[in-house]
């Protein structure tokens, strides 16, 4: 006997619609590697503040949820939805191909529109958005509208007595937005590990724009060949006449009920604000465990989306398990799976706990990072990832399944992007991450005893489960706040020693900044990194202060970027600088700075001199107008996600327009856990643009002083720096031989230098000929990313690299040279 006609047409339509699923991997791969470069390039013109990063994140999801509502409104008149996704597609690679000289244009506009009001944050935030907007929004529009385009053409609802049809579309909408998720997913993998360390910024876009392109021409192409999927025009002529309210018919209605349209809108945007915040706080806590280089962050972002991917893979057999109370089950799972899971997280650091000398490869550690934050998000996540697609199905039978689609996820993005800025701003500041996890749990609880009663649901066992993730949330340990910011991720090593936690906040811009004490030492950690501390670190922190002022031909203007402890600039106020601006990305450091650090740096901040400014560094001088005699830059690491930006050719440029004349940069540069090559990268991008450049070594820390004029260290001056009783004091401390601790001469400073001008040019010409490649190649730009995505795989190096290092360095040295940096 024949199969029934619905039956045959759907194995008929599964190989076509196999080559659709493929295509929306790739374009939710596309679309995410978008989104990635997206917020790169805007990050080096509006800055790295959560405020920046917020707008920009907004603009984005903005043009996303803009493209879903239109695409559903528009769903309905298209008569071959395939055709219209390819040219979706088209139009993302061309808009997308434009992106580089349109942020190339956008620097400025950005600049002249800040000047109207530097002051108003809602200014900033409101040109930021309106500039991201600008260049975005056409992209993702059109992103945000394939979904429900696609929807058209997944053919007619369930006719009267045949419900395969309709389980068949639901089926279909599952996979579809499983499939964009995945593409999400891999997309993230690739770019962080291949894609952009091998092509750099605009080689991504542009390649991710010649796949988009390619998936519309052969979106189109299959479409002419009739490979097509339906229309939302065939899907209207099959349906019934609109039978009697309450009758069976009733799943062949256009639109749900008012009352049923409005739960699931309410629904759809509880869920996008909950798993955003999920993310965002998953993300803030993973950083602090599994590291913060560009890619741990690009680990995060695929194990999160592939879970979800799990999730939306898994709707058919959890609808077909449970039925209607599939999604009451599935909030309800999400709640205890957060409570269960909760206990957990500050046990994750001993994973790293001294592994370093079993995982000695950047693959095997890399590899590790990733089972930590698999193990954590595994279960929580991939419960998340059910509930979005299973309100999506409950809109595949009407007519207007399209448009539904569309606004669902037009309203569930917008849920995202409040989510996300509540817990940021919000959430995170006020409760800490692991009481706002508890509240994320009650939360999901709270939406499945919702369901439960509006959807029929079994109440008591949902109450049950809810109560028992509530029992499990507050009867279980807290965490340990010692080893949740250990830092044994960083370098594979033993937990830092802490007798104390004196200080521990939680926010989206500092991630987490604690103050431990440790045998009456007091250390500063950012997300578990060591910034600065009250012991051997301090003359360290001096010579930031003590080698640039030794070259200042005037002592009129400073800038300070990067506050740490406060002991640089406690000890840039001891000479008699007449102004002092210190630019600090993160609020809690400075909160750290005066209420730990307060006898260290002198109470800097209190010096009328100095002026707070919390702000990106590089943004800043790109807007400001004044003009420095001395820039000093004190950064933790280059390998921290968004700070290679402070070492990359371009901000070298903004640097030398700000420097007044014969002004003085000095900057931090790392010695230990970086390559030869790497090394010689950082100060070849630096001395392209800087003629004289002198590298010193002091404290165990690299220190390069450049300027655009011959350096020169006046001895009068330092004799009579020397004499003075504020700078004496906060000269470093040096050992004799007999093992008495004196202060050193200022004038002694100068000889800490490595290697000056033409002995460096010596040296980074080796570094060229033993990396085989052409001196002019070792530069790092904001286009090529060459020490963000370099840098992270040197902290598999032992420490007696920097030995090594040193030793080179000091075979290219001439006493001749150091000597010649003496003045009168």
């Amino acid at each position: 006997m024949p199969e029934p006609t619905s039956r045959s047409a759907e194995r008929t339509r599964e190989p076509r619609f196999a080559l659709v699923l493929v295509m929306f991997v790739l374009s939710g791969a596309t679309g995410l590697i978008d989104q990635l470069c997206f917020s790169k390039y805007l990050g080096g013109i509006v800055g790295s503040t959560a405020y920046a990063v917020s707008a920009v994140l907004a603009a984005f999801m903005t043009g996303l949820a803009l493209g879903a509502h239109i695409g559903g409104r528009l769903s309905r008149r298209v008569t071959r939805p395939l055709r219209a996704y390819g040219g979706l597609e088209l139009l993302v690679a061309a808009t997308v191909a434009l992106t580089p000289a349109g942020f190339a244009a956008l620097e400025p506009v950005y600049i002249a529109l800040v000047k109207l009001a530097p002051h108003s944050v809602a200014w900033l935030s409101a040109a930021r958005w309106s500039l991201a907007m600008l260049l975005v929004v056409v992209p993702t529009m059109a992103m945000g509208a394939t979904l429900p385009i696609l929807c058209a053409g997944l053919g007619p609802s369930a006719p009267l007595g045949d419900q395969d049809a309709g389980h068949s579309r639901e089926r279909r909408l599952g996979r579809l937005y499983a499939a964009n998720t995945l593409g999400g997913a891999v997309g993230a993998l690739l770019a962080a590990y291949w894609i952009l360390p091998a092509l750099g910024l605009s080689g991504t876009l542009f390649a991710s724009a010649s796949l988009s392109a390619t998936l519309g021409i052969a979106a189109i192409v299959a479409s002419r060949s009739g490979v097509e999927l339906g229309s939302a025009q065939a899907a209207r002529s099959a349906e019934p006449a609109a039978p009697a309210e309450g009758s069976a018919g009733a799943v062949s209605a256009v639109v749900p009920a008012r009352s049923e349209y409005l739960l699931l809108s309410g629904l759809a945007w509880a869920s996008g604000a909950l798993v955003f915040t999920a993310e965002v706080i998953f993300t803030h806590l993973l950083a602090l465990i599994i590291g913060n280089s560009v890619y741990a962050f690009g680990l995060i972002l695929a194990i999160f989306l592939c879970c979800l991917f799990l999730g939306a893979a898994a709707v058919e057999r959890v609808k077909a398990r449970w039925g209607t109370q599939a999604l009451t089950l599935s909030l309800a799972g999400t709640a205890l799976a957060l409570a269960l899971t909760l206990p957990l997280w500050d046990q994750l650091p001993l994973l790293f706990n001294n592994t370093g000398e079993v995982l000695r490869s950047f693959e095997a550690r890399e590899a590790t990072r990733a089972f930590c934050a698999l193990f954590i998000l595994l279960v929580p996540t991939t419960l998340m990832g059910l509930t979005f697609p299973l309100l999506l199905q409950r809109v595949a039978k009407y007519a207007a399944v399209g448009a539904l689609v569309g606004r669902l996820t037009a309203v569930n993005t917008l849920g995202a992007v409040l989510g996300s800025l509540a817990a940021g701003y919000w959430l995170l500041p006020a409760l800490g991450s692991e009481k706002a996890l508890l509240f994320v749990a009650l939360c999901f609880g709270g939406l499945a005893l919702t369901t439960a009663f509006v959807l029929g649901a079994p109440r008591r066992q949902v109450a049950w489960v809810i109560g028992l993730a509530l029992v499990a949330a507050l009867a279980l340990p807290r965490w340990n706040l010692a080893k949740l910011t250990a830092g044994t991720n960083v370098y594979f090593s033993g937990a830092q020693p802490a007798d104390h936690i004196l200080m521990l906040h939680e926010d989206v811009q500092g991630g987490v900044t604690s103050v431990a004490e440790a045998n009456g030492v007091r250390t500063l950690y950012t997300n578990g990194k060591f910034q600065g501390n009250t012991g051997w670190e301090m003359n360290a922190q001096r010579y930031f202060a003590h080698y640039p002022t030794l070259f200042a031909p005037r002592l009129e203007h400073a800038l300070v970027i990067g506050l740490g402890t406060g002991t640089t600039t406690g000890t840039m106020i001891a000479y008699p600088w007449r102004s002092i601006d210190v630019v600090e990305i993160s609020q809690s450091i400075v909160n750290a700075a005066r209420q730990y650090f307060g006898d260290v740096n002198h109470h800097a901040l209190d010096d009328p001199r100095v002026r707070l400014v919390v702000a990106d560094g590089r943004n800043h001088l790109m807007l400001t107008e004044q003009r420095y005699d001395l820039i000093t830059i004190e950064l933790s690491s280059i390998w921290f996600a968004g700070a290679s930006s402070l070492y990359n050719a371009e901000f070298y440029d903004v640097v030398a327009e700000r420097l007044a004349p014969g002004g003085v940069l000095q900057q931090w540069v790392q010695l230990h856990h970086v390559t030869q090559r790497d090394f010689a990268t950082i100060v070849n991008t630096i001395r392209r643009r800087f003629p004289h450049v002198a590298l010193y070594y002091g404290g165990g820390q690299g220190f390069v002083v450049a300027s655009l004029e011959p350096l020169r260290a006046s001895q009068a001056r330092a004799a009579r720096f020397q004499r003075d009783p504020r700078v004496a004091p906060t000269l470093p401390e040096a050992m004799e031989p007999g093992g008495a601790i004196i202060r050193r001469n200022l004038l002694s400073l100068i000889d800490d230098a490595l290697l000056v001008d033409a002995d460096l040019d010596r040296f980074l010409e080796s570094a060229a000929q033993a990396a085989q490649v052409p001196l002019e190649e070792l530069v790092s730009h904001d286009d090529n990313l060459y020490l963000e995505y370099a840098t992270p795989r040197g902290n598999v190096l032992p420490w007696s690299a920097r030995d090594e290092l040193v030793q080179t360095l000091q075979s290219f040295r001439r006493q001749a040279s150091v000597d010649a940096l003496r003045a009168p």
